[in-house]
């Protein structure tokens, strides 16, 4: 009796494999893009995400990685970033915004996925409302290249949430109304005026942030020796232990104990990470 064939797979096909003319004519002109654009990450990015979607390196390397060590010398993270950050620049596009460079596309994620999303007369209310925001300029706010993208999120996402059946209030009676019974205008001046006080409201809580003194930076082996070393006598101890969880999982506790009675004389929360319990205890002998 035959047995069932055993199906291939990727790692069964012959290396290298051959590509086809038009396959080889679209992979030197892809070489050529990120040879001559790696300062232009959208090209850069676009065309590396070409070459790997298709497997084009195949003729010559078995994976991705080993083509992008071979032949431009660095490796998929950053080919990774190219690719992510050329994506959220075309996301970006519908609003006429363009990332100078990949790091700030990076910065730009978060909001182009809630673009993504939108509807194109929702994509071009929020391109109305951030263009007006970027000309408000104000002595009180950082400078649009620094808020743009957390900006452009807010704005993005107040578009997003209220549709035609959200409760708003009446811009001029302040009665509380359906949205899409309002008149373009006034639904217009109602999101825009949700926009504004989110990003008021971001911006207060970055700035009292940036106000509060740094945190203390511990680090919780040191702290655990020294706490030994200042506080323990001869009669307690300090241990730090793996216990079993209610559902049998590996915790660890950190906790002084008395030698001579066994009792628990402080004891930090059991986590399931080492430095998690010994700062819980830090935090119980201190408070």
């Amino acid at each position: 009796m035959l047995g069932c064939p055993t199906p291939m797979t990727d790692l069964d096909l012959p290396f290298p494999v051959a590509l086809a003319p038009h396959e080889q004519q679209r992979l030197d002109d892809l070489e050529q893009t990120v040879e001559g654009g790696l300062r232009d990450f959208q090209r850069t990015g676009q065309a590396l995400s070409e070459i790997r979607d298709n497997e084009l390196y195949r003729a010559t390397h078995d994976s991705f990685e080993a083509y992008l060590q071979d032949r431009w010398g660095f490796g998929v993270r950053q080919a990774d970033r190219l690719i992510d950050a050329a994506q959220v620049a075309k996301q970006l596009e519908p609003l006429g915004i363009s990332p100078r460079h990949e790091a700030q596309a990076r910065s730009f994620r978060p909001a182009a996925r809630i673009v993504e999303e939108l509807e194109p007369e929702q994509q071009r209310l929020v391109a109305r409302l951030v263009e007006e925001r970027r000309e408000s300029e104000s002595d009180d706010l950082a400078p649009w290249e620094e808020r743009a993208a957390p900006e452009l999120r807010i704005t993005a996402n107040v578009v997003r949430k209220l549709g035609p059946d959200a409760t708003v209030y009446h811009p001029e009676s302040g009665a509380e109304v359906e949205l899409g019974t309002l008149s373009p205008p006034q639904r217009y001046e109602v999101i825009r005026e949700h926009v504004n006080q989110k990003a008021q409201a971001y911006h207060e809580k970055q700035a009292a942030k940036a106000q509060e003194p740094p945190r203390e930076r511990v680090n919780w082996a040191d702290w655990f020796i020294a706490y030994a070393a200042e506080h323990l006598d001869g009669e307690q101890q300090l241990e730090l232990v793996i216990e079993q969880g209610p559902g049998g999982e590996p915790r660890a506790v950190a906790r002084v104990m008395s030698k001579a009675t066994g009792e628990i004389l402080a004891r930090g929360e059991p986590s399931d990470d080492l430095k998690k319990a010994v700062l819980t205890l830090r935090g119980a002998v201190s408070g």
